[in-house]
């Protein structure tokens, strides 16, 4: 069976691509041509870089040799969108009802989605099955291709919903587009998951979404895939003692953005600054940018931590970022919306201590056992479990080993035959014309 993985947001499909053909099993990886995002280039896995974040939309990232799995489109001429649809004219020819199922789907603006994305419907036509993160549901469905799309975030939990005013966050996060526009990604991302023959989401809170949207029947719960044998345990004395200055200490490290609503930065801070009230031995190490950047930098100030906190004024590649795991003793992640993303299970795959807000009625029901990590939300839990780590060493390298093992079990290579079966059973459904 052919397969290709669709898209490359946060490099989780290149991630999962090389975890399956370290496995034996041949996919291929179709990155998103119109995506210039440095974090979204597999090339980003693979470096040990910092870019600052007003540099991350069309990076010149290094030369870096991919596997020949990984495939390129023709790099368009410009950056304005009648002009990509130009650079792409050859590949329009043999797209016509594509472009037209778009067009009723959501009118000339989807019509014109389609046409920019000539390449991609073009080239998932190839395969027997696609693996569609993002959009990339719409594109399988425009080539009739089957599809298992995998639901990472806002792909389920805002874009379907940018039509209705009801989105994920709405009262607090507006619109991040033109209304029409966004409308029109709203339109054709439901065509999509109509499309799909399986919803795999990667957060047990998506399925309410994928109810709202109808989908609740072809809905399976399937966790981010981590390539454990990458993400493992290491030391980094050098980088240890350029974070830790003339410091004999421990290093809390946080590489989510600095959100207040989303990832719950403040609260952090909040707790950090009561952990280690009359102490100097301890650092907190966070990434310097986000929404809420000039809100936290105020508030390190007024807590009075500035001298034991550092903000990395750089985005990190997941090369440096992985480094920065193995140089912590203890990794927080958020605190707000009660889950976890990639980059806490990054660092539990390499055996650092977590902190994070789970919400144990959507994971008591999805682990048994409950992820090994210190669940806590509010400021003064956050203090009382860092509290804790820092003083007891055999605690938190216990704690670690436990969070690597069950990150091996749970979300490494036993995942890749979950994932197999179900792109088998979309194929076999899709040629009985049968509905999921």
């Amino acid at each position: 069976m052919r397969i290709a993985i669709f898209d490359n947001l946060a490099n989780s499909a290149y991630i999962q691509a090389k975890v399956f053909h370290g496995l034996g099993h041949a996919v291929d990886l179709v990155p998103d041509p119109l995506d210039q995002y440095a974090m979204s280039d597999p090339r980003w896995e693979e470096l040990d870089i910092e870019l600052p974040t007003d540099e991350l939309v069309d990076a010149v990232l290094p030369e870096c040799r991919l596997p020949e799995w990984v495939l390129q489109a023709p790099r368009p001429v410009s950056d304005r969108r009648s002009l990509r649809a130009i650079a792409g004219l050859p590949a329009v020819l043999g797209i016509g009802q594509a472009t037209r199922s778009a067009a009723r789907a959501a009118g000339w603006r989807g019509g014109r989605m389609a046409l920019e994305r000539a390449w991609v419907i073009r080239t998932l036509r190839r395969y027997d099955c696609v693996i569609a993160y993002g959009m990339g549901p719409t594109w399988a469905a425009l080539a009739q291709t089957p599809c298992l799309a995998i639901a990472w975030g806002g792909d389920i939990t805002m874009l379907p919903f940018f039509d209705t005013g009801d989105w994920e966050g709405h009262a607090t996060v507006p619109l991040p587009g033109p209304r029409a526009e966004l409308a029109a990604q709203a339109q054709l991302q439901r065509l999509g998951y109509e499309w799909a023959g399986r919803l795999m989401l990667a957060d047990p809170r998506f399925f309410p979404f994928a109810a709202r949207l109808g989908h609740d029947r072809k809905s399976v719960y399937l966790g981010f895939l981590v390539d454990t044998e990458r993400y493992a345990p290491g030391a980094e004395p050098e980088l240890r003692r350029r974070l830790l200055g003339d410091r004999e200490g421990l290093i809390v490290f946080v590489p989510s953005r600095q959100d207040w609503f989303w990832k719950g930065s403040d609260r952090l801070l909040r707790g950090f600054a009561m952990a280690t009230e009359g102490r100097s031995d301890v650092v907190l190490i966070c990434a310097g940018w986000g929404a809420d950047l000039a809100r936290s930098e105020q508030l390190i100030v007024e807590l009075g931590i500035a001298d034991r906190v550092r903000l990395l004024p750089s985005a990190m590649s997941k090369g440096r970022l992985r480094r920065h795991y193995r140089a912590a003793d203890v990794v927080a992640d958020q605190f707000t919306v009660g889950s976890y993303g990639g980059s806490a299970l990054e660092a539990m795959s390499c055996a650092r201590p977590l902190l994070v807000a789970l919400d144990p009625d959507r994971f008591g029901g999805v682990y048994e056992p409950f992820p090994p990590v210190m669940n806590v939300a509010d400021p003064e839990a956050i203090a009382a479990a860092l509290a804790r780590l820092i003083d007891d060493r055999e605690f938190r390298l216990r704690l670690g080993d436990q969070a690597r093992e069950w990150v091996k079990a749970n979300h490494g290579a036993p995942l890749v035959t979950r994932v197999l079966e179900l792109c088998h059973e979309v194929v076999m459904e899709a040629e009985r014309g049968s509905p999921s």
